[in-house]
């Protein structure tokens, strides 16, 4: 028998139906890329409450992981948004996908883009080792918890 293995076709690609937008077709591109890092904290279905059993859930907030930018005005919006567009470059460049563009505001008066939202400290701080592995200028800090 020749060197060559013989292999079983694998399952036909899923094409994108007939008229999805770019931005579906990005949308389910990060969401696979997500899934295959294993870096996406998607949300489970709740379990269906017993008769009598309340249903609110107490999540405590988790961490941030944060990439930080350079220093902005908040005042001038032509450097904010630069900022930001500097930031969200370099981000990408690293090959970091985020699926929405949550930025954070606080004392440090720096461009901040949340890349990850996880439940532990010990694990943002892991995921922050390795994106600072790929030259982002990484930050932990708490989830704020979303206001009422």
């Amino acid at each position: 028998m020749s060197g060559k293995r013989r292999t079983q076709p694998g399952p036909a690609p899923v094409l994108p139906e007939q008229g999805a937008s770019a931005a579906e077709i990005a949308r389910r591109i990060q969401r696979m890329a997500y899934l295959v890092r294993g870096a996406a904290a998607l949300p489970m279905a709740p379990a269906k409450p017993k008769p009598g059993q309340s249903i609110a859930v107490e999540q405590q907030p988790g961490w941030w992981v944060l990439a930080q930018g350079r220093l902005l005005d908040p005042e001038d919006f032509d450097t904010r948004e630069a900022a930001r567009e500097d930031l969200l470059a370099a981000v990408l460049k690293a090959g970091v996908l985020v699926a929405e563009n949550v930025w954070v505001w606080d004392e440090t008066g720096r461009a901040q883009l949340v890349l990850a939202t996880l439940p532990t400290l010990e694990r943002a701080r892991r995921v922050a080792e390795r994106l600072r592995e790929k030259g982002l200028n990484i930050a932990v800090r708490r989830e704020m918890p979303p206001a009422d």
